[in-house]
Parts: structure tokens; C-alpha cells; sequence
């Protein structure tokens, strides 16, 4: 038995680069933030989480520019020893203030810091209730712990009070989640949840990596937008989306805070935030706080983009915030859409289990405050084009009328998330959307969907779907191979038709 055997039986890469459908790990050559360059092809780009479009600011590249003058381009050392710098403290005295908190403590990346401070705070004998869609940072500080972890389906608040009540009171008890569920764009019932956590003695820690600079009137986040900032023991977040740099930070009671500091061994044995990342980050919270026309601007596209889609038939899920879903269904007709986009020069993410549920993968886009209406209205004409071309979309556009539903500031201050249908999404027909194109091309489609089936088909498994002719199963360990060579050529042809 080799550790490598699992490595070199792995057919996933090998099968989606043969099939021209690989989409990740896309060098960029250049960039402007709101468009850049892959492949020696020029896209607009809507998949970053640059929300403010504070990467390009001039004031944010000047201050990362004068602390490498002045410090060089790294600490070489951890906070706890050599490497804290005043910038450091000085940064985390700045965001204990924007929100509201005794102090904070800033970590060389936001997925490190999640790590940090649940490993630092929770151990055994603690319980934390968790958000099954809570993001991997928190699932994966959780289980450094060492604490009882009990899950609590999405923003399921009877779920969540029945598993409080049934937790003894002599535990420690921490309730996580996200403040705004990074695939989906929704938010977390934090009315909710502090009700809860003060009826039974719980502590809160939100992670609020895509609502800081974005969520509420200042920018605070998602506590600030349901009025909540004082139920909140623990505001998270990271340095890498809105802020512009690279790092995160925990905000909170000092002795937590203390603690955490001098307790945490992803902080304790981690090189500090390099001094360009560190200024960076201050320079984009100076922006923050005093550019609050780029939050309007941000949720005014928002509220573009989400009636757009939903005008032409696409199902953008339960989001209310900058984070636009368009739910596909099946990875290989995501994939397609995805390929279509970038090739006509639009560049977003396609979703894909475990990040989702199985068959309900999406294409995650997301936008910023600097991109033009000129930009945004290519990338609707080009959605909609490929959307009817590969059947996700109806051909005419629907005759009802369009409801959207945002979370900006004065719009409505406790929405969590937007209605929606319970209808399935199916590739095929979409829902209750008719597939309309000619035949050729959804015969096509099946011969693509029953190939790509059979390629991803462990040989092992197929037994257990039917009994294959014996002279079959004998050969089923040479079923992939076969597939690609005399089906991948057929799918390719099918796809150009």
C-alpha cells in the first residue's frame, strides 16, 4: 500500500482538462480589478471579492508602498517574538474601535485567524453550535478544538434552541456562523441567534469575512445590519476582500482577547502580517470609513444585477447581498456555462460539491463598487445569450414581474435572506422552464450527460446500480479509458454543434 495510490488513481483532473472543462487555478497576466487577463484573453471579472474595488485605490497602494520603504518586505518573525511592528497595533487598536469592541487581535490570514481563536477559546467540555453551511476556516477551527460540536441545519433557529435546551448548563457554549453565507449570499438570522444565546447563556462569534466594509450603514457588518453589535461577543473577519490586503482580525472582550493572543498556536507560531499587507489594510479602513458613496454604489448594483438575472428566468437563490448565484444543477452543464462565459470574455466561479449540495452547482458572481453600468450590461447581454443558447434560461423572458429583495442600508434592516421557490433546478428543463432549443441539440446533451456519468463512474460502484454481462464486468476496470477514447470525441462534437 502506497500514500500516493489515492494520488495516482485520481481521474478527476485528468478527465475535465481531456474534456476541455477545467476551470481552475487560471493565471491572470494582468489586471485592473474590475478586468483582467487569462489566457491572453481580456474578461470582465466577476468573481472576486474585491467589493469596494479598493485594490487599484490609489491611497491603499501608496501606504503599502511606504511601509515597504520603511520596513521592508517582511517581518521574518512571529508576532509573539521578532515580529510585531507598530503597525500592528496600531491596526488592531483601529478595528477595535470601527467595531465597537475592547480590542483585537490581527492574524496573518483570515482562515488562520478562525483557526486561532476557536482552537484557543473552545476545548473539552465546551459545546458549539454550528451552522451546517458555516465555511471550512470555522469547520476546521472547530475541530482543533477539541470541543463537542452539535450542528444546526441553515439558520434553523428551532434546531439551534433545541439543541441549546438539551445542552447541560454546566458547558461552555459558543454559537458560530457566518455573517454572510459566502456561496450563497444570504445572511445569518442574527436576531435570532443572540435571542437564543442570551436566553441560554451562550456566547456569539460571527464571521463576518464578506460583510466587513459591505453590511450596514458604516460598513461594520452584518451585526451592524440587524442592530445586533452589542449581542456579538466576537466579530471575525479577513483583510483579504474588502479591505484589500491579506490577514484577518478577531474583535472582542480584552481578557478574550488576551487570552487568544498568548493561547493560540496558529497566531503563536505564525509569521506576522508582512508590513505591506498590514498598511494596505489601514489605508483601505481610512477609505472605508470615509468613502461611504462606494457602498451605495455597490448596493445599487447589486439591486442591477439581481433584477437583471431574475428578468430573464435565472434562479439567484436566497442571496440578498453583493454575492449573485445562478443556480445550474448539474457540474457538467456548470462547467459549459462557465466555459461560454470566459470565452466571451466574462470570467466568474463555478461551484461545485462539497462547496454545494450535489446537483445544485451554480456559477458564484460577485461584484464591486468600481465596476461601470457599461460592464455590467455586457455581462447581462452575454449571460442571457449563453444562458438560452444552453437551455438554463427560457427563450423569451418571463411576463411576470420581478421582485427583488437587498440588504442595504434603509432597505429592510432584518431581511436574512430572499424568498424562493422550492421548485428543484433540473438542467434539463430548469424547473418549470421548457428546453426549446431543436432536438439535435438536447439529444446531444444526453449523450454528454450519460458520458461524463460513465467517466466519473467508479468501476467498482457499477455493480451496484445493475448487472452488467459478465464479459462486460470483466472489462470494467478498463470502462474509463474506453469511455474517453470513444465517447469524449463525440461530446466535443456535440458541444461545437
Amino acid at each position: 500500500m502506497d500514500v500516493f495510490d489515492k494520488a495516482f488513481a485520481w481521474r478527476d483532473l485528468k478527465i475535465a482538462k481531456a474534456t476541455g472543462f477545467y476551470p481552475y487555478f487560471k493565471s491572470i497576466s494582468d489586471s485592473d480589478a474590475t478586468e483582467v487577463v487569462i489566457d491572453g484573453r481580456r474578461a470582465i471579472m466577476i468573481g472576486s471579492n474585491n467589493y469596494l474595488g479598493l485594490t487599484r485605490h490609489p491611497k491603499v497602494i501608496a501606504a503599502a508602498h511606504e511601509a515597504i520603504d520603511k520596513y521592508g518586505t517582511s517581518c521574518s518573525g512571529s508576532r509573539l517574538l521578532n515580529g510585531t511592528l507598530e503597525l500592528h497595533h496600531e491596526l488592531e487598536r483601529r478595528f477595535a474601535k470601527f467595531l465597537g469592541k475592547e480590542a483585537a487581535i490581527c492574524v496573518t490570514t483570515g482562515f488562520t485567524t478562525n483557526l486561532a481563536v476557536l482552537s484557543a477559546l473552545l476545548g473539552r467540555g465546551d459545546v458549539v453550535f454550528s451552522d451546517r453551511q458555516n465555511h471550512a476556516s470555522l469547520v476546521d477551527g472547530i475541530r482543533l478544538s477539541y470541543a463537542d460540536e452539535k450542528r444546526f441545519r441553515h439558520n434553523d433557529m428551532a434546531q439551534l434552541e433545541k439543541l441549546l435546551r438539551e445542552t447541560d448548563e454546566k458547558h461552555g457554549k459558543l454559537i458560530v456562523t457566518d455573517g454572510v453565507f459566502s456561496m450563497e449570499g444570504d445572511l445569518a438570522d442574527l436576531k435570532g441567534i443572540t435571542a437564543l444565546a442570551k436566553q441560554y447563556g451562550a456566547r456569539v462569534a460571527v464571521d463576518d469575512a464578506h460583510g466587513l466594509g459591505v453590511m450596514g450603514a458604516h460598513g461594520r457588518g452584518t451585526a451592524e445590519h440587524f442592530g445586533v453589535e452589542d449581542d456579538v461577543d466576537l466579530v471575525l473577519g479577513t483583510f483579504s476582500k474588502s479591505f484589500a490586503s491579506l490577514g484577518g482580525v478577531c474583535a472582542g472582550p480584552q481578557q478574550a482577547i488576551d487570552w487568544i493572543r498568548h493561547k493560540a498556536r496558529p497566531f503563536i507560531f505564525q509569521a506576522a502580517m508582512t508590513p505591506s499587507a498590514a498598511a494596505a489594510c489601514m489605508a483601505a479602513l481610512d477609505v472605508i470609513e470615509n468613502e461611504p458613496e462606494r457602498r451605495e454604489r455597490l448596493w445599487q448594483i447589486t439591486e442591477k444585477m439581481q433584477r437583471g438575472f431574475k428578468s430573464m428566468g435565472f434562479d439567484t437563490g436566497v442571496s440578498v447581498t453583493p454575492v449573485v448565484p445562478l443556480l445550474i444543477g448539474e457540474q457538467l452543464r456548470t462547467f459549459k456555462f462557465w466555459k461560454a462565459l470566459f470565452e466571451a470574455g466574462v470570467f466568474c466561479n463555478p461551484v461545485i460539491p462539497p462547496a454545494v449540495a450535489a446537483n445544485q452547482c451554480l456559477l458564484r458572481t460577485s461584484y464591486m463598487a468600481t465596476h461601470t453600468d457599461d460592464q455590467l450590461d455586457r455581462v447581462l447581454d452575454i449571460t442571457e445569450q449563453i444562458g438560452k443558447k444552453l437551455g438554463v434560461i427560457p427563450s423569451v423572458r418571463p411576463h411576470t414581474a420581478v421582485t427583488v429583495k437587498v440588504a442595504s442600508p434603509g432597505h429592510d434592516q432584518f431581511l436574512a435572506s430572499a424568498e424562493r421557490s422550492e421548485a428543484p433546478v433540473s438542467l434539463w428543463s430548469n424547473g418549470n422552464v421548457r428546453d426549446e432549443r431543436p432536438l439535435h441539440k438536447r439529444l446531444g446533451d444526453v449523450v454528454e450527460r450519460f458520458t461524463w456519468t460513465a467517466i466519473n463512474t467508479d468501476p467498482s460502484d457499477m455493480v451496484k446500480v445493475t448487472a452488467l454481462p459478465k464479459k462486460l464486468w470483466d472489462r470494467r476496470a478498463q470502462l474509463p479509458q474506453l469511455v474517453m477514447e470513444k465517447g469524449v470525441s463525440l461530446v466535443m462534437r456535440q458541444k461545437d454543434a
